[in-house]
């Protein structure tokens, strides 16, 4: 059984492993993201032209 110091020392743990992870970026993310804006973009400017 894991007793509640424990939990609470894994979860101080994790949590500085959090902070101290280096940001990283996803590129496909980002593309997907790029690309909807784009097709939203496009797609607004033609409705309001129409």
């Amino acid at each position: 059984m894991i007793t509640p110091i424990h939990m609470q020392d894994q979860i101080n743990n994790r949590i500085e492993e959090l902070m101290n992870e280096k940001p990283h970026y996803d590129w496909d993310e980002i593309f997907q993201n790029a690309t909807t804006f784009s097709l939203l973009v496009i797609f607004m400017t033609l409705g309001l032209i129409w």
